[in-house]
């Protein structure tokens, strides 16, 4: 993105603070020159709903046949969790199970929340938000955590690498882009014969003191000074980069998230202090077509499933191949889960619990959370029936917040969530 000073000006300020780009000249002082924890989360987001039973399933359970018997995976293709486990992975999640069986990914099963809601909107702001009672997302939950617990110095705390802020920043502006050639601050190219020189001049006016003057003039002059620097360190750290293993890019979902996972190496090896990333993939709301009627380990979600296990592994590995020693995991989650069973459309439609994975090498890898019980679901009408979540998405986040972040997760979260044991 693109932003001139006569539009930053005239409407960025007027926009309720709602510009991404601006970052450290819009929260007080007091917020943004603590000090502390930056371990880093790449936050992965399967948009549409995630099918758990397409990812994890039972292929010894009567009742997994009977509700999909067009989508059920052959326990013969499936790979077996654990020896005796009754739980498989789809084998598109080939390299999930290489990092399972390195202690390097925990499968959090039956996530959810109580008295699930259907609708993609309203599950994304509950989500986004860490409240199911809320009718929008008037504040993100990893917005709270910037503005509220966040215990780094750095500038840029988080980077949200999509065409718009994400629900979960809300309340909290971040750099946003999806392409680091294009995310500027331009002078306005109609009065401006030096481009180099305004920006210079600009920061510098910008930072120039100012006694007794207006606490919101002082405001508005941190937030214009520190763009030009903010965007600087965007654009020109980790230009070197080179990927020292091969990402995978077979076809477009591959490339995306490739190119996503590529963007946030190039920053953790190029040294930037960001400890927060964000991107997504869209394609999981599959109510038709979601496998091939001939083979149901193939299709459209297999695909996106061999994307997104492929690639979260490639950027493990490469992480490891640059001789990265920070903390870094990937948390992959979706909005919800989908029915119990297909819907004769050779899909399945928006369900309850889900499943959620954290991958990376502070990971204690292994199975987290219930999952939920076939004897509480019954046909015939299987396409009506939901498992009920059994692992509350909430604790996840406390995860994250209590034992990696190290801080209080009732201050971000608005009460304490029992965090689970796989950090």
């Amino acid at each position: 993105m693109s932003l001139s000073r006569r539009e930053f000006l005239a409407g960025g300020l007027g926009a309720g603070l709602s510009l991404p780009l601006i970052q450290k000249g819009l929260i007080p002082e007091s917020l943004s020159a603590m000090g502390g924890t930056e371990d880093v989360v790449v936050f992965f987001q399967l948009r549409g709903g995630n099918d758990m039973l397409q990812n994890i399933f039972t292929p010894d359970e009567t009742k997994y046949g009977q509700a999909r018997p067009g989508l059920k995976i052959p326990k013969s293709k499936g790979l077996q969790v654990q020896t005796n486990s009754p739980y498989y992975l789809n084998p598109n999640l080939a390299s999930f199970k290489k990092l399972f069986d390195a202690g390097d990914l925990a499968i959090v099963n039956g996530i959810g929340y109580p008295n699930p809601n259907y609708s993609h909107f309203r599950s994304l702001d509950i989500i986004a938000t860490a409240d199911p009672t809320a009718t929008s997302a008037y504040a993100g939950w990893l917005g709270n955590y910037l503005k509220k617990a966040y215990t780094g110095g750095f500038q840029i705390p988080a980077i949200d690498l999509e065409s718009k802020l994400n629900r979960f920043f809300v309340g909290r502006p971040i750099p946003t882009f999806t392409n680091a050639r294009n995310f500027k601050f331009r002078p306005d190219f109609a009065t401006s014969f030096d481009q180099k020189l305004e920006l210079a001049l600009l920061e510098s006016n910008a930072k120039a003191p100012r006694p007794g003057a207006d606490p919101n003039l002082k405001f508005v002059s941190n937030a214009i000074g520190t763009t030009p620097g903010d965007v600087g360190l965007i654009q020109n750290t980790g230009t070197n980069y080179k990927p020292k293993v091969t990402y995978p890019s077979a076809n477009a979902n591959e490339r995306r998230v490739s190119t996503s996972f590529q963007t946030v190496a190039r920053y953790i090896v190029g040294g930037l202090r960001t400890h927060i990333y964000q991107f997504s993939l869209g394609g999981f709301d599959t109510h038709a077509n979601e496998v091939l009627a001939s083979d149901s380990t193939k299709g459209n979600l297999a695909a996106l499933l061999k994307a997104v296990s492929d690639g979260t592994k490639a950027f493990l590995d490469d992480l490891k191949a640059q001789g990265v020693t920070r903390r870094v995991v990937v948390y992959i989650f979706s909005e919800f889960g989908r029915r119990v069973g297909e819907n004769g459309n050779n899909g399945t439609d928006h369900g309850a619990a889900g499943v959620a994975y954290v991958a990376g090498a502070p990971v204690k890898g292994g199975l987290y959370g219930a999952f939920p019980d076939w004897s509480k679901v019954s046909g015939p009408s299987w396409n009506r029936q939901n498992f009920m979540a059994t692992t509350d998405f909430r604790s996840v986040y406390a995860t994250f917040l209590e034992n990696y972040w190290k801080v209080n997760s009732a201050l971000v979260l608005g009460k304490k969530w029992t965090p689970l044991s796989f950090l």
